[in-house]
């Protein structure tokens, strides 16, 4: 019988030593290029003007790791190889190998990709190597399967020139960055594998440190940002020990790590709504053992990895599509280095980076998502709840029934959005406010204006990020902004950068002008709504939420208990 790893629902969503020149509304075509030359601590590179921001420089294909391909395949990212002349730094390196999503709402522009993919790229207005700019670093969606930090949305330039500098960067992907197996265990120092996509944005973490001062950024005030599978991301970052001290704050758009993760070698089942009846192992070696029998036909040869490593990874993808094995997409493991334990007991017992937050989600999070959700009666919904739910299909159909009144599949998508993304949020505030620190909880209302559709989509899974980075995507309108957007999109899009900055500067997104966002507290549940005219919700969304946060308690009842 043949091995089949199921994937779970969510697979969509998760979908400077230089010279510088002051900032000025055009760029002196007579200056000189060594203006733009960088001393990194691996070399000097050489970035170029940004086009629609002309006083930004940005630099693009930074290598802040070896390539890992060959024998570095599924290895921790190790260190660059320096050079003594000056690197190109005009062009984007590869996107990390992945099979591009060419069709669908989520889809991506062509870009190449490759296993040589652990580059970053940094955009700088500063004045001088001595400005210490705050630095934000974005870490890309895409269900740790697709994506790059070269996406056209994700441009720093705009954001750039509102006194900070911003850094995108790329990881492995799929297979290639998230695997495990007991042969990769042994081979490595810490006897743990998998998670090396971590890994990877650990080592960009790093290479800030290292290097941000010659760019004018603030290596001691960094701020680590990113939505869907990149703001769970930043939820990793937070709970793993290992990034402790290589940031200062975190902003989460629509994505935690609070629901329980499998271990190296026991199965957990995961969140209840996402279960899938007879799942197969999903522990990390679990996986590791069927994706090596179906491509080297054995799971414990000692020579299976370096067979595995000979392949090319597309002949990986054939095979392991020949052999109906499906990677689950959210392959992360507590495997006791990176994670010691679970990240929700990391994130209360001490273990985790205790920083200022800002965490939220987008009002419609579910609509493209799982756009093919049918419209059922209410009946059928209540039994498919009983059925899929049975412990807590009770409470579900009382608080989602008036929603399912109006429409059963806006429902089902409520709960799953509530489910995956809103009560994770309210969580990680939670945690954030259990350890001293200030949180800011936001719902994204907005929504945005796309093409055909017009704003029928409402406030869907992503609309936000072109609000926060305000990028040149697509045709443009006379301002450098999208052609569709109108004045209600540039006033939230304007309120937006200006909370995310002000933050990133200070711990802080209040400032001058904007409506007062106020802090976290659990005894009230106060989210800032975003959209025209902002406004404060008390204990938004709370009936529902508890539901889910009961969920989560019971399934971490028994490591609780343990502790």
């Amino acid at each position: 019988m043949r091995n089949k790893i199921i994937s779970c629902a969510v697979a969509v969503c998760c979908c400077v030593a230089g010279a510088f020149i002051s900032a000025t509304d055009s760029v002196d075509e007579s200056a000189n290029e060594t203006e733009l030359v960088v001393q990194t601590v691996h070399g000097p590179i050489q970035g170029a003007y940004s086009t629609v921001a002309h006083e930004i420089r940005a630099f693009k294909g930074i290598p802040f790791a070896a390539p890992p391909v060959g024998e570095l395949r599924w290895r921790t990212p190790q260190p660059v190889t320096a050079w003594s002349d000056v690197r190109d730094a005009t062009e984007f390196g590869s996107r990390c190998y992945q099979q591009t999503l060419e069709e669908g709402f989520y889809s991506m522009d062509p870009q190449p990709t490759s296993e040589d993919c652990l580059y970053l790229n940094v955009w700088t207005g500063a004045s001088s190597k001595d400005t210490k700019l705050p630095v934000m670093v974005w870490i890309h969606g895409g269900a740790f399967i697709v994506g790059s930090g070269s996406e056209a949305l994700y441009q720093g330039d705009r954001l750039a020139q509102d006194g900070v500098v911003v850094v995108t960067v790329n990881y492995r992907l799929g297979l290639m960055g998230f695997f495990a197996h007991p042969s990769l265990s042994e081979e490595s120092e810490s006897g743990a594998s998998g998670n090396q996509g971590l890994y990877d944005q650990i080592a960009a973490l790093q290479w800030i440190q290292d290097n941000i001062a010659a760019f004018g950024g603030d290596p001691g005030n960094v701020t680590i940002f990113g939505e869907s599978a990149g703001s769970i991301s930043v939820c990793y970052l937070v709970a793993t020990p290992l990034a402790k001290g290589l940031f200062q704050k975190a902003i989460g758009q629509s994505g935690g790590c609070f629901a329980k993760h499998p271990t190296l070698t026991d199965s957990v089942e995961e969140f209840a709504l996402l279960a899938t009846p007879g799942l197969p192992d999903t522990s990390g070696y679990g996986v590791g053992k069927a994706v090596a029998k179906a491509l080297v036909t054995t799971t414990d040869d000692a020579d299976a990895i370096a067979k595995m490593r000979v392949l090319a990874p597309e002949e990986i993808a054939a095979k392991l599509l020949e052999q109906q094995v499906v990677v689950p997409w959210r392959s992360i493991y507590v495997d006791g280095v990176m994670f010691p334990t679970q990240m929700r007991l990391l994130m209360s017992n001490g273990g985790a980076s205790s920083v200022d937050t800002i965490v939220g989600s987008t009002k419609d999070e579910g609509v493209m998502l799982w756009s093919q959700i049918p419209e059922t009666s209410l009946e059928e919904w209540k039994s498919g709840i009983q059925t899929n739910v049975p412990k807590f299909a009770e409470n579900l159909v009382a608080a989602y029934t008036a929603d399912a009144q109006k429409s059963t599949r806006t429902a089902t998508q409520e709960i799953m959005s509530d489910a995956i993304f809103t009560s994770e949020m309210r969580t990680w505030a939670q945690h954030v406010r259990n350890q001293g620190k200030s949180a800011f909880v936001y719902v994204f209302n907005h929504a945005p204006p796309i093409g055909e559709f017009g704003r029928s989509l409402g406030a869907f899974h992503g609309g936000e990020i072109q609000y926060v980075f305000q990028s040149h995507v697509g045709e443009n309108a006379d301002d450098g902004l999208p052609v569709l957007w109108d004045n209600s999109d540039r006033k939230v899009a304007s309120m937006m950068r200006q909370y995310w900055v002000n933050f990133a500067k200070t711990g802080d997104p209040n400032g001058e002008g904007l409506p007062e966002w106020p802090r976290y507290l659990a005894s009230t549940n106060q989210t800032l709504a975003i959209e025209e005219s902002p406004h404060v919700v008390t204990d938004f969304r709370k009936a529902k939420l508890d539901i889910f946060e009961q969920i989560m308690r019971e399934g971490f009842a028994e490591t609780e208990a343990e502790r």
